[in-house]
């Protein structure tokens, strides 16, 4: 069989598969849901709101989140997802986040398989793109947990790769890798912020060794300029980013306690869909690589064994985070094992390709691809069978409130379910809500999570259960008969010092201040009977993002013509 066919055939069966997944999990009509997924889905299901209503998404959370104008898709970056949500917008919404799961998959294959076809056979690249696109993160955010933004930078994992090798080894000001740097990055920062730090922490270890040991300066000077594009293309993000974070707000969930993972684990933790740890794919193909070294192509192994090797290093607790947790960013690294080692899974790849022939790399790549395609089957197979007989639905007619750990089978009507308690989290809110409140600095106090569930309105320091209308960008509380006076009411809503809002009183405005623990108080209120908080962004954000949609075209079209101009000077 030539090679075109064989192609040909791994091409279908990915096709196949992932429309198989896709059509039962919307028969199913549920999505497994547990641990971050909560979060991930109602950050969806905000933007998808918003689309509906014709606007770009609120930076405040007004309809999930329990409705407390939290500023969770303020401050987490999540513009590489509104295409995929624009275009599944006619959908349900729990096979909306089914499809959008399925085009990511869909697009880590063909990314993937493209990236590595510009350097290597594409039989071979069409296989690694298989393997890579059924195993490690790639299959876990498909399958088991859903984080839909590091899910989009593995899309594009192997051009990130690709691009860093060559601009540690740059040896001249190259305008095509500072715009294709310039453009992966952008996709990076508006899927996941920390991601970008800490490929930048990787990146400028790098730099400075060559700069140190090498005397290179243009690794500098491309970075320097790629990042200057970046700016411009980021834009939206630094300038709600910015604005919020002037408002004195609490930090990131464990900021100052990383976790790293012990060395060993990452081995002895492996799974087919690991985590925090290295994927079997990856220890089997280095084991491979290792044991089977090219001398002959040491010098092209070199740098991506350097890279692996400082991933592992920086993953684990081989480097001193005790010590390093201390400094400001790496505080809030949180975890090193799912913020370093998903930059880890392309590598292995790439050395497998380089160290053997393409005829010696195809034999192991295709035993390879058998076993991810069985053993991908089996783990979708065991975790929906399990799912199946275990989990109980989540959905509007749900009563029983779940605890952080649960996991469900979540209907669209569960969504923004008022008995989710995963998603009320101290992230990001206003700093009046300080460690007095928090249980372990992980959770908000018994009495401020009541204050939150049941959206109490503190009259004069008397609870009061009004009813709650809320759309993207408003909250409408009404008691059920007419306050005459109150000295203080309290609404059960986020006051970011920064923002502005716009509240009414019975249909009039009203001023309005920040209570102790960060919310919006009333002062001297006559005849409440019903109060409105609405919320919109600065109109400099809605230029910012055409701005730089602009930019980001712009630099599309500036990197194609320079690609084809590039193409016709190698041919003459």
């Amino acid at each position: 069989m030539n090679a075109k066919r064989r192609e040909l055939k791994i091409n279908i069966t990915i096709t196949i598969l992932i429309v198989i997944a896709t059509y039962l999990d919307i028969k199913n009509n549920f999505l497994i849901t547990g641990a971050d997924s909560f979060f991930h889905i109602e950050r969806v299901y905000e933007i998808r709101e918003a689309f509906k209503a014709h606007h770009f998404p609120s930076w405040v959370n007004f309809i999930t989140f329990h409705h407390i104008g939290q500023a969770i898709n303020g401050m987490y970056p999540d513009i590489s997802l509104w295409p995929l949500v624009y275009i599944t917008n006619i959908l349900n919404p729990v096979h909306q986040i089914i499809v959008i799961r399925s085009l990511i998959l869909a697009l880590t294959y063909l990314v993937t398989r493209y990236s590595i076809s510009k350097r290597f056979y594409n039989i071979n690249a069409t296989y690694s793109a298989a393997i890579y696109t059924l195993s490690g993160m790639c299959l876990r955010n498909f399958n088991n947990e859903i984080q839909l933004g590091t899910a989009i930078i593995l899309i594009f994992l192997f051009p990130i790769v690709f691009a860093i090798k060559e601009l540690i080894y740059s040896k001249k000001i190259e305008p095509i890798l500072i715009i294709k740097l310039s453009l992966l990055c952008t996709i990076i920062i508006y899927s996941h912020l920390m991601s970008i730090f800490v490929l930048y922490l990787i990146v400028g270890i790098f730099i400075l060794a060559r700069l140190i040991y090498h005397h290179s300066i243009y690794p500098i000077i491309n970075i320097l300029l790629s990042s200057t594009l970046l700016a411009l293309t980021s834009l939206p993000i630094l300038f709600r980013y910015f604005t919020i974070s002037s408002s004195k707000i609490q930090s990131v969930y464990s900021k100052g306690n990383v976790t790293a993972i012990n060395f060993t684990d990452i081995f002895t933790s492996a799974s087919w869909n690991s985590r925090g740890a290295l994927s079997l794919v990856s220890i089997i193909l280095i084991s491979i690589v290792l044991t089977n070294l090219e001398k002959s192509n040491l010098s092209k192994l070199t740098p991506y064994i350097y890279g692996e090797i400082l991933i592992l290093i920086l993953g684990t607790n081989l480097a001193p985070w005790s010590i390093l947790q201390n400094l400001p960013l790496l505080d809030s690294i949180q975890d090193t094992g799912w913020r370093f080692l998903i930059f880890s899974s392309a590598i292995p790849f790439i050395l497998l390709l380089i160290n053997f022939s393409a005829k010696t790399s195809e034999k192991i790549l295709h035993i390879l691809f058998v076993i991810s395609i069985c053993t991908s089957i089996g783990i979708y197979w065991d975790f929906h069978q399990s799912a199946q007989k275990n989990l109980a639905f989540l959905d509007k007619s749900t009563d029983q409130p779940l605890s952080i750990n649960d996991w469900v089978k979540l209907k669209s009507s569960g969504i923004n379910s008022e008995n989710i308690s995963r998603d009320i989290v101290p992230d990001y809110a206003p700093a009046q809500i300080n460690s007095e409140v928090y249980n372990n600095g992980s959770t908000l106090s018994d009495d401020l999570q009541e204050i939150i569930f049941h959206h109490f309105i503190i009259i004069d320091g008397k609870k009061i259960s009004p009813s709650l209308n809320y759309k993207y960008n408003q909250l409408t509380f009404q008691t059920k008969k007419s306050i005459d006076v109150a000295s203080t009411v309290t609404l059960p809503i986020y006051n970011y010092k920064t923002l502005k809002y716009n509240v009414t009183l019975n249909g009039d405005k009203t001023t309005y201040s920040m209570s102790n623990l960060g919310f919006i108080e009333l002062h001297n209120v006559k005849k409440l009977k019903t109060v409105s908080v609405s919320y919109s962004y600065p109109k400099l954000y809605v230029y910012l993002v055409y701005l730089s949609s602009i930019f980001i075209l712009t630099l599309i079209s500036l990197l194609l013509h320079l690609l084809q101009k590039h193409k016709i000077r190698n041919i003459d």
